[in-house]
This record gives C-alpha cells, sequence and structure tokens, in this order.
C-alpha cells in the first residue's frame, strides 16, 4: 500500500505529512518482511514521534476551523498511539508480524479516506484563508 493522490486532502501540509506517514510504514513493512527486529524497532519508533507530530498539526487545524468533531477524532488518534506503542513494546523481544503493520497500515487508510476526509472543508477554509493572507503580503 503506498500513497495515492485518492488520499489526498487538499491542505499541502497534512497530505505532506500523510505521505511522510507512509513512507515510515514503508519502512517499517520492509523491516518486518526481512524480519528485521532492530529496524523494525527504530522505524516504530520513528513512527512514533512522527504521528505525535503529525497528530498535533492536524488537531490544531481542526480546532481553528471549529471542527465539531474534533473529541472523536482525538480519540481515534491517541487510540492509533496506544497500538502503535504496545507494537514498539513487542518490537523490543521479538520480530514485528507483517500482519500487525498491516492492519496498522489499513487503519491509517481507513482514517485518512473516511475521519480526515470529513475535517477537509472546515480546514480547507483555514488553508484558504492563510494562503489569502499570505498572498496579500507580497
Amino acid at each position: 500500500m503506498e500513497w495515492s493522490n485518492a488520499l489526498a486532502t487538499g491542505v499541502e501540509e497534512i497530505d505532506e505529512q500523510h505521505k511522510s506517514l507512509f513512507q515510515w510504514f514503508g519502512e517499517l513493512e520492509s523491516a518486518a518482511a526481512d524480519q528485521r527486529m532492530m529496524t523494525a524497532a527504530y522505524s516504530i519508533t520513528r513512527l512514533h514521534h512522527y504521528t505525535r507530530t503529525h497528530f498535533s498539526a492536524e488537531e490544531s487545524f481542526m480546532e481553528r476551523a471549529g471542527y465539531p468533531h474534533l473529541a472523536a477524532h482525538k480519540s481515534e488518534h491517541d487510540a492509533f498511539r496506544k497500538r502503535l506503542t504496545k507494537l514498539q513494546t513487542e518490537a523490543m523481544v521479538r520480530d514485528v508480524s507483517e500482519d500487525a503493520v498491516a492492519l496498522l497500515k489499513e487503519w491509517l487508510v481507513q482514517h485518512i479516506s473516511v475521519a480526515d476526509m470529513d475535517y477537509v472543508p472546515y480546514v480547507s477554509k483555514l488553508a484558504d484563508t492563510r494562503s489569502e493572507a499570505g498572498a496579500s503580503q507580497s
């Protein structure tokens, strides 16, 4: 599974971060397939840190845009982080299962294509306003 334009939100900063998440997942998938335990553990750690940054940025956008389902969206993010933390702990003592990685990646695709697309109308207005403000200052 790779990034595709079907997952684009139209919010450049978010789309770039989503592309990076797919890159980290690609590294993790490769490490899991090759049973490279240390590389997988490192990839999970990087992915875990990056999701923290990404989810924070995404939640900030939603908050500023007045997205009405922010609490539910944050709950989804929290659940994903917990799953990553569990996988990170497991990776310290055994090979990461390709199935576990696939389930996490499926969650990500589903989350972007449904939950993230739900906030796009709110956040894109905010992003448009930021673009217009930058253009008027030029």
